[in-house]
């Protein structure tokens, strides 16, 4: 026997209608519930004795205005009825959210209302994650520093997020439908992109590359991803292709590179430099000074084998001396050239004789000008890189500038010593400066070690300045 025909609910059949996962109201025309199934009782939290004697307006209480009742109920009797969505107030006082399927059912000969109704409290929650996502996702997307754009499997343009708008100068409406071929152009980056995006299609898995791509005068290296994106039955539906921008990456790179480069070619110059130097030392010490060493023991040994006469021997001994004073002068200069001994007196001292050899050397005046009040103390490394770098600025001076004055200024400030080097020169074209010129490449290196900065200004016909800026707190003391 059907259970219902215990309690009263025999109108229709439990046995279907229970197994249904929406909520069933049959409303007679008094808006009385003459039928609910356990799916309504679980839905609204009534027992089935409570809720079959309240009236259909109680749940649904927009039909407490007469007007609104009249007109659903005629709506509802209609062959195709009405479908809409509603709010239905549950035993607790909670309003849900709930969509309702009302059309005519004669029983018994009487006129009534079946009311399907489905619970959308967890199809609106799954909606508002969905948007929510959705919000995410954009928000993600519009404001990713990546280009960004998605095709379908005719290759026509489904999304661009707006740094590919921006880029080509459209809006999403016009790119909107675009199709791959007539939208890259035709040379060799639009062909790789078309392969890339072509062979993901084909192949269902993620490819990359990097493309150079020119944008009005603008040249960018791209890295390309394009990623394929499958519906539940695993087949390929769209293209997702991301582009990012590595053009600084590259710059960097190759400025590292090129780094590297003056790096190895200043090792090398400077070894070749050490080189020369080593062998115009060893020349200095094989000719003059084995000469002198030589000439030496060959006068000494003259003594031992003339005559004992006083006048004789006294003239051997003069030249002797003589030439002992000359090797005496070579073995000086060739410590000069190893590390002049003013050095070790401090930084205006060494400035002083660079001045001097150098007023000597190329008949050029040479003003020098250092602070009268404050001493000027620095560490040995520095002295001996501030020593080098005027000694290298005064080289080029005497071999390129052709000029007749020159003026080495010194300046101290509370944290920092500032150098600067002018002459009256012919000067130079800045943009025609090398940057893998050795001298400067070595006085660069120099100062940098000490955490300094070199700065160079020159004008043709107008001289050339030199400005070398050392931070005192970097420099070791004495």
């Amino acid at each position: 026997m059907n259970r219902n025909s215990q309690d009263g609910r025999s109108i229709l059949p439990d046995f279907a209608l229970d197994k249904v996962n929406d909520a069933l109201y049959l409303v007679g025309p008094d808006a009385r519930l003459a039928y609910i199934n356990n799916k309504a009782c679980e839905m609204l939290g009534y027992k089935y004795r409570e809720l079959i004697r309240l009236t259909y307006s109680n749940v649904e209480e927009e039909l407490l205005d007469p007007d609104v009742a009249a007109l659903w109920w005629k709506l509802s009797q209609r062959p195709e009825g009405i479908r809409f969505t509603s709010q239905h107030r549950m035993k607790s006082g909670e309003i849900i959210p709930v969509e309702v399927s009302s059309s005519a059912y004669v029983h018994q000969q009487q006129n009534m209302v079946l009311c399907v109704v489905r619970d959308v409290r967890e199809l609106k929650q799954r909606t508002e994650r969905y948007l929510q996502q959705e919000q995410q996702f954009r928000s993600l997307v519009e404001n990713s520093p990546d280009l960004m754009a998605r095709f379908d499997t005719d290759l026509r343009c489904l999304y661009v997020n707006p740094l590919v708008l921006e880029l080509v100068g459209c809006t999403a409406e016009q790119a909107h439908g675009w199709h791959l071929t007539d939208t890259i152009p035709f040379d060799e980056t639009g062909m790789r992109l078309f392969r890339l995006v072509s062979n993901t299609l084909a192949s269902g898995e993620k490819s990359e590359a990097e493309l150079e791509a020119n944008y009005d005068d603008r040249t960018m290296v791209l890295h390309v991803r394009c990623v394929p994106e499958f519906n539940l039955n695993g087949e390929v539906t769209t293209i997702l292709a991301v582009g990012r921008d590595i053009t600084r990456l590259r710059d960097v790179e190759n400025q590292v590179r090129a780094a590297h480069q003056q790096l190895r070619l200043l090792a090398s110059n400077q070894q070749q430099q050490t080189e020369d130097e080593r062998k115009h030392i060893a020349r200095e010490i094989h000719d003059e000074l084995g000469q002198h060493l030589t000439s030496l023991r060959a006068g000494l040994s003259v003594i031992g084998m003339q005559p004992h006469d006083p006048q004789q021997v006294s003239q051997q001994v003069d030249y002797l001396m003589t030439l002992i004073d000359s090797t005496i002068q070579v073995v000086r200069d060739v410590s000069t050239r190893l590390r002049p001994n003013m050095l070790n007196m401090g930084l205006v001292p060494a400035l002083e004789w660079l001045r001097d050899e150098f007023v000597k050397n190329s008949g050029c005046s040479c003003m020098l000008i250092v602070p009268d009040k404050k001493p000027v103390t620095l560490g040995d490394q520095a002295v001996t890189a501030v020593f080098r770098v005027v000694q290298e600025s005064l080289t080029n001076i005497s071999r390129h500038a052709q000029a007749t004055r020159v003026s080495i200024i010194v300046q101290t400030t509370r944290d920092a010593i500032v150098i600067q080097i002018r002459d009256n020169g012919r000067g130079f074209q800045m943009q025609s400066v090398r940057h893998d010129a050795f001298g400067l490449l070595g006085i660069r290196e120099r100062v940098g070690m000490l955490k300094g900065e070199v700065n160079i200004s020159s004008t043709p016909g107008e001289g050339t300045q030199l400005e070398l800026t050392l931070p005192l707190v970097a420099n070791p003391s004495h």
